[in-house]
């Protein structure tokens, strides 16, 4: 499970989550500097493209996910299956669960309503970190990267979601930190699911649509 995978790092695992911690740190150091530099800079034109490309972060992700989902069913492409699989049981326990609870928690204040930058109100209601549109691309582009390995496929799953990260702090809606936090939470904890299914003999959850000529919906069964 993700939630107790810390009981079983090593110390490679520590290091890397150490020097994410000191990255959302160095980020945090710069939150003023970069969000009045994206502002000042800040044009009609690129503030159209941004406010759009955002959803890539939220509702369009999931149209990614069933695009895979639709392509591997009538193609019969097991991979593109496996990472539909993959995205959506990431989204549910990262952006959906955890994301969730660590908003609300922290409560950090966005930058419209910030009075300075390191502003938290726990449980008010106040969520800007991490970020969520954030964390959902990173998700999803890295359920698709760690599926599909060809370079180019990388380069266009982590640069768009890197965008939708940019996007959110050009719409003045969060910190770099938060950008930062929710970039490394979606890499992260993806890549913990996606190498657990792929294991040998993987207890994977798995989704198949279903319908009985009256009803249509969706299946979802655990392996063991």
């Amino acid at each position: 499970m993700i939630l107790t995978a810390p009981a079983h790092w090593d110390q490679g695992d520590w290091l890397e989550t150490g020097l994410a911690g000191a990255a959302v740190g160095v980020s945090a150091s710069f939150d003023k500097t970069i969000k009045g530099s994206v502002q000042s800079r800040r044009t009609a034109g690129e503030d159209r493209f941004m406010k759009q490309f955002q959803n890539f972060g939220s509702l369009w992700s999931f149209g990614v996910i069933g695009a895979f989902e639709v392509w591997g069913e009538a193609s019969g492409d097991a991979t593109a299956k496996n990472a539909a699989m993959d995205a959506l049981t990431a989204s549910i326990i990262g952006p959906g669960l955890i994301g969730t609870a660590l908003k609300e928690a922290i409560g950090r204040v966005r930058p419209t309503s910030a009075t300075h930058t390191f502003e938290f109100k726990p449980f008010s209601g106040n969520q800007s970190f991490p970020s969520g549109h954030t964390f959902q691309a990173f998700t999803v582009a890295t359920a698709i990267a760690e599926n599909y390995h060809a370079w180019w496929v990388q380069v266009l799953c982590y640069g768009s979601a890197s965008l939708v990260g940019y996007a959110r702090i050009e719409q003045n809606a969060h910190f770099t930190s938060d950008v930062v936090s929710g970039a490394l939470l979606g890499w992260s904890i993806t890549r913990g699911i996606a190498n657990r299914n792929s294991a040998p003999n993987p207890k994977r959850i798995n989704w198949e649509p279903y319908t009985d000529g009256r009803h249509v919906g969706i299946v979802v069964f655990k392996s063991f």
